[in-house]
């Protein structure tokens, strides 16, 4: 593997593409965002833990301001093992702060990365030189913000974390939405992963159904009769629970955004507090982060999914019960959830499941305060009981309604395009 230095500047951006070696250093110019690295690997990418993606995520821990261009020109094969290795690339650089460019593909790996990567997760650029002139760009915008005292800085700044959150979301929700793609491909025998994509996305809309939530129950649902128009053929309509923190709102009509910052509104109005959030339950990682208030981007980087014990919230959902906790001394949190949380200003955190109808614990929302060993007053408890008690039934009943709504059209829709020959869905597929 060749390793190539660029300027990451708005000016001399050429490529040097005759510096091999392992631990060449970029040449970035004083003001620009940072240098360049090209990787230029040779053969094949085969494996998720081949040696580009060590030295890729080398760079961006030594310089979390560079950017990591890999030349795929000299690539000639690259399997699934190697797209999920790219992608756990991406995701180490971005947490770094770096950023994973790919450039000079042959139509082959371009057309299977195009498709992997459906999503825009990283980007692909059609030469080294363009990837570099992109990277410069960037460090225009930079160098322009500078030279004007600061005044576009912020903003500058802002949006580029956006991006970053943004693209650390992707990246955790990447494997799941590509492995419905595949699903959809082998049920309804549709012609391309886009295809498939197009059709979760459709009918993500129509229901206002995140694309990962409606993955997700994509893979965990029984399949279809493949002759039968409907899904669930047997399937009664329910009534939407009652949302009396949400007044003059119809229950079956509120998207599940709405209920869930609401419910986390109230919690925080309950004990006067500005810092809380609401996970709710995932399949895949234990709880995912859908609500939050008052924290930073290292907090909700890392909550953004808890697993089993480590923390409060945690602790609560597999007790299936309040867990009040001290920050600072309880012994349920790792050390490092403990230091992050610390951070913020916390010192006692109050965690209350939402359980549904069947006693299944569907989500906690916490809320943190700055006192320590702050307790409950029995109003507060009875309060925010009721609270979740009313969230979980509706969240479960969303579930059970909306979400399997949403299946049903994308059986419809996905039974359509099969019916027109690979052409999209004829024209009696489900409308919005």
């Amino acid at each position: 593997m060749r390793e190539i230095d660029a300027t990451g500047g708005a000016e001399g951006q050429g490529v040097r593409r005759d510096a091999p070696g392992p631990r060449a250093h970029p040449a970035a110019r004083e003001g620009s965002a940072g240098a360049v690295r090209v990787l230029r690997p040779d053969g094949g990418l085969e494996r998720p833990d081949h040696p580009l993606f060590t030295g890729a995520w080398q760079v961006g821990r030594d310089r979390p301001t560079a950017a990591v261009i890999v030349d795929l020109s000299r690539v000639r094969e690259i399997t699934a093992d190697g797209v999920r290795g790219l992608l756990r690339c991406a995701r180490g650089l971005a947490e770094a702060g770096a950023a994973l460019l790919l450039a000079g593909a042959d139509e082959p790996v371009a057309r299977l990365l195009r498709v992997a990567l459906v999503d825009g997760t990283i980007r692909i650029h059609d030469t080294v030189e363009a990837a570099v002139a992109a990277c410069g760009a960037a460090a225009s915008r930079a160098d322009a913000a500078a030279r004007d005292g600061g005044r576009t800085a912020e903003p500058e700044v802002i949006r580029l974390r956006r991006e970053t959150v943004d693209l650390r979301a992707r990246l955790r929700s990447h494997p799941l939405i590509a492995q419905a793609q595949g699903v959809l491909r082998e049920r309804y025998r549709l012609p391309d992963p886009q295809a498939a994509f197009t059709l979760l996305q459709r009918s993500s809309q129509t229901h206002n159904v995140k694309l990962r939530t409606l993955a997700a129950a994509l893979l965990r649902t029984d399949r279809p009769d493949p002759d039968s128009p409907l899904w669930f053929p047997e399937r009664a309509p329910e009534e939407a629970p009652a949302l009396p923190f949400l007044p003059g709102v119809r229950p079956g009509e509120v998207n599940r955004g709405t209920v869930v910052k609401r419910v986390l509104s109230q919690a925080l109005e309950v004990l006067g507090s500005d810092m809380g959030d609401l996970q709710l339950a995932d399949p895949v990682s234990g709880l995912r982060m859908e609500q939050h208030h008052g924290f930073g981007r290292e907090f909700l980087d890392f909550f953004a999914h808890v697993g089993e014990g480590g923390t409060s919230c945690a602790t609560a959902a597999a007790r299936a019960r309040p867990v009040m906790s001290d920050i600072a001394t309880d012994r349920v949190f790792s050390d490092t959830a403990r230091e992050v949380i610390l951070a913020t200003g916390s010192r006692t955190a109050h965690s209350i499941p939402m359980t549904g109808a069947s006693r299944r614990v569907v989500g906690v929302f916490s809320v943190h305060v700055s006192q320590a060993g702050r307790s409950l007053t029995n109003a507060e408890a009875g309060i925010l009981h009721q609270l979740a008690t009313r969230a979980g039934l509706w969240l479960e009943w969303h579930e059970r309604t909306i979400v399997l709504d949403a299946l049903e059209d994308l059986h419809q829709r996905a039974q359509g395009w099969r019916g027109a020959g690979g052409r999209g869905p004829r024209s009696g597929s489900p409308a919005r």
